[in-house]
């Protein structure tokens, strides 16, 4: 089988490019023959890479004049490698397909989060473009791969604003992306006071306010270690901090910043409890949650939202609780109740990470090429 895969680029250190890694690596495994067209080239993932695409994915969301150009150039990459399947990982690359030569591919596209359904993030001339360029699109489309039951409702939720919804009836399947096999030791001691993690990007969307809110009501005690890129001078770091001086909680709750890879591996192993309060803000929302799976592949419990993609990543009472992020005594009891209690097992963790690797997610997505071409 041969497949072009159209990315952002492989580095796999967001959502895009690590189920674009992960994907792309087992399709290897798996016998096939992949080309990926990507802006910026990653010389560690073995995998064939060409650029030919805008930095920013962004930039494509309602501009047709750029989708035209670049489809130019993905179209020279089709009629050469001639590819049984056309797989679009970052949904604003989509905006090629109008322009883009089919052949006998078949055109699979996966949808995650924010940029599931596009003209909801622009206004004016631009949502009537963009909302006319998503119906052609979707009419090229064989196959939408959504990661979660809750990016499927958004999108359908959408189109059907837009008499859209015929485009992707019996297109649609479910299937998130996975961690890396799950063969660790997640033993460790009981840590006091008890140590919370979250790892991700320090910005509104990822409930870090609402996270201290709960903590400020928490009676174990806990250190929370905040692990992401952050700017210190940013309107949102300023008010965490204003928070934490307030509910006196500076010497509980530290901003890590980037660690290395190893650094992260002790951490994982060292903690007691994940945990990411991810809010929705309009069309910005927490398409699934991978870094859920992440934590239970080490043996963490997880709390996470109840009204977003987490709901599929984490099973609340055996991997961990979602929780009505808004509700700050609820979920401080909630983590009360895992670092005093344990009612959360271990075992349970790493057995959820081991059903949910990319290798296992990855025969899902293969099942789905070879339905479209006969196979």
């Amino acid at each position: 089988m041969k497949i072009l895969f159209i990315s952002d680029h492989l580095i796999g250190n967001s959502g895009w490019s690590r189920y674009a890694r992960d994907l792309v690596l087992e399709s290897k495994k798996n016998g096939a023959n992949v080309l990926c067209l990507v802006n910026v080239a990653d010389p560690k993932t073995d995998a064939e890479q060409k650029e030919v695409l805008k930095k920013d994915p962004s930039a494509y969301v309602s501009n047709p004049i750029l989708s035209f150009v670049n489809a130019m150039k993905i179209n020279k990459n089709i009629r050469s490698f001639d590819p049984d399947i056309i797989h679009i990982i970052v949904e604003p690359y989509s905006t090629m397909l109008p322009f883009m030569i089919k052949g006998r591919a078949k055109i699979v596209l996966t949808v995650h989060s924010t940029f599931a359904y596009m003209p909801i993030l622009v206004n004016g001339i631009k949502k009537k473009i963009s909302e006319y360029i998503t119906k052609l699109s979707l009419k090229k489309v064989d196959a939408i791969i959504s990661v979660s039951k809750f990016t499927e409702d958004h999108l359908i939720k959408h189109l059907n604003i837009i008499n859209a919804q015929r485009f992707v009836e019996d297109k649609l399947y479910i299937v998130s992306g996975g961690v890396a096999s799950v063969t660790r030791d997640w033993s460790k001691a009981i840590n006091q006071p008890r140590e919370i993690l979250f790892v991700g990007a320090v910005k509104p969307r990822k409930g870090l306010l609402e996270a201290v809110e709960a903590l400020s009501k928490v009676k174990s005690d806990f250190v929370y270690r905040i692990v992401g890129k952050f700017n210190e001078s940013s309107e949102y770091v300023k008010l965490i901090r204003k928070k934490l001086a307030e509910y006196n909680l500076t010497n509980k709750v530290f901003l890590v910043g980037t660690v290395s890879d190893q650094k992260l591996e002790d951490m994982y192993k060292k903690a007691d409890l994940y945990l990411m309060l991810s809010t929705n803000n309009g069309a910005d929302f927490e398409g699934y949650g991978l870094v859920y799976l992440e934590a239970n592949a080490w043996g963490v419990p997880v709390i996470g939202p109840n009204d977003s993609g987490v709901s599929d990543a984490v099973v609340s009472g055996k991997t961990g609780y979602l929780v009505n992020q808004h509700d700050s005594v609820a979920t401080a009891r909630v983590i009360d109740e895992v670092l005093e209690n344990n009612s959360i097992k271990a075992d349970d963790c790493v057995e959820w990470a081991r059903q949910n690797t990319s290798e296992n997610k990855a025969k899902r997505v293969f099942s789905i090429y070879a339905k479209l071409i006969g196979e």
